[in-house]
């Protein structure tokens, strides 16, 4: 049972109990609001500011750090001790200074000093939370736990609805000025390819997904209507430089699972069924992989069966009784899957990718006869999941601090 008018609640709140320290944010001022929060609850911040510029922050809060990245621990380690820092916010945990700080923080806690860490990343139950955990995300998240702790929660009742907030926010225009300025800056913040250290070239692919996203609108209309006359698995591409697929997986990149993934339903000899591919929406002006799917479903002899599209609404998807089953490798889509019931075949590390959840086999049995959601087990996963890490509120827009860090009066 859902429930429209309950709400969902974040109750592992955080206790601000000293000075905190913000390293690199989600692109926009979303860092710069929540320390201008806690400055307003008597919380001193301040905020290291690498060469990738970060605006709303004043200047009593900042600290320059313009040097070469592999010397910032030793510039952190001095930072902590000299300015009192008892936390320390960060963004996901991919980036090196982010990495650097992880590290020295489990250092510090071997020499008696316990400093908290805070990283945030985009929803896990998308599209109106934000995730917070304490010590890693996605394929390093806490949340990474067995089925049997799972059975042991308490499950909810009914399931609660998010609240949805606007989806236009104006504050939206800072994060194309920042993306915009950290595409002409020559910094070193990550060992690959990150959207989070754009090039220039990154810019001409941004606006290129703009358009695409209304050409394939009208390109791919018969397309969507022709794929859904038969029963059909989904398969949900990652992000080309994901962490989740680049580290989190075996796979390294979306060719090789592509490879995997045909080969395997020819192997499965379902013919009955079709094979959609989506696109990721956030890759659309980076990547595109129809020549790639095109060869590869003729090599297998079932290029009448496999398909690719771009621009879906997911829970439409998940709603009609002819989606047999979701094929992905760590995406938080398989959230979405399982919350409408719709069994899951996960190749990466991911929190539910546990039996109940996740098809434990092969994927040519996943084909063939792909495990059923055990619902129970999911209201389970679920509450503990939102409760433990999901905040309703996005980063652009509306969030609640107030609800989610205490700070002492």
């Amino acid at each position: 049972m859902i429930s429209k008018d309950m709400m969902p609640l974040f109750t592992n709140k955080v206790l601000i109990e000293g000075n905190c320290l913000f390293l690199i944010g989600p692109i926009g001022t979303f860092f710069a609001r929540l320390s201008n929060y806690l400055e307003d609850n008597n919380v001193r911040t301040y905020k290291i500011s690498f060469p990738l510029y970060e605006y709303g922050f004043t200047q009593s809060k900042i600290i320059r750090y313009e040097q070469d990245i592999n010397g910032f621990k030793n510039f952190l380690r001095e930072t902590i001790f000299n300015y009192e820092i008892k936390h320390i916010f960060m963004y996901g945990n991919v980036l090196i200074p982010h990495k650097k700080a992880l590290d020295l923080v489990r250092e510090l806690k071997l020499e008696g000093k316990y400093i908290k860490t805070h990283i945030f990343e985009l929803g896990y139950l998308r599209p109106n939370f934000v995730t917070l955990e304490d010590k890693g995300i996605n394929y390093n998240s806490s949340l990474i736990k067995s089925r049997e702790f799972y059975l042991k929660q308490e499950p909810y009742s009914v399931l609660p609805l998010p609240k949805k907030h606007a989806r236009l926010r104006i504050r939206k225009i800072w994060k194309g000025i920042t993306f915009i300025n950290h595409s002409f800056k020559n910094y070193k913040i990550v060992e690959k390819e990150h959207k989070l250290q754009p090039k220039p070239i990154y810019i001409w692919y941004q606006i290129k997904g703009f358009f695409l996203k209304y050409f394939y609108f009208f390109t791919e209309y018969k397309l969507k209507n022709y794929f859904l006359r038969k029963k059909f698995f989904l398969v949900i591409l990652q992000v080309s430089t994901d962490s989740q697929l680049t580290e989190g997986s075996n796979f390294k990149d979306n060719k090789k699972f592509i490879y995997k993934v045909i080969k395997d339903f020819a192997e499965a000899n379902r013919n009955d069924l079709h094979l959609v591919f989506k696109h990721h929406p956030r890759d659309r002006g980076y990547t595109n992989y129809h020549d790639q799917i095109e060869k590869i479903s003729k090599e297998f002899g079932v290029f009448n069966n496999v398909f690719y599209i771009h621009d879906y609404y997911l829970s439409k998807l998940f709603k009609n009784p002819k989606c047999k089953g979701t094929v992905l490798i760590n995406s938080t889509v398989g959230y979405q899957s399982l919350y409408h019931s719709i069994p899951v075949k996960s190749f990466g590390i991911t929190p539910y990718n546990i039996k109940g959840l996740s098809h434990q086999e092969d994927l040519v049995s996943f084909f063939k006869n792909p495990s059923p959601v055990e619902n129970l087990l999911f209201n389970k996963f679920y509450k503990y999941v939102l409760e433990n890490s999901q905040i309703n509120g996005n980063f652009d827009g509306f969030f609640p601090f107030r609800n989610v860090f205490i700070t002492k009066k």
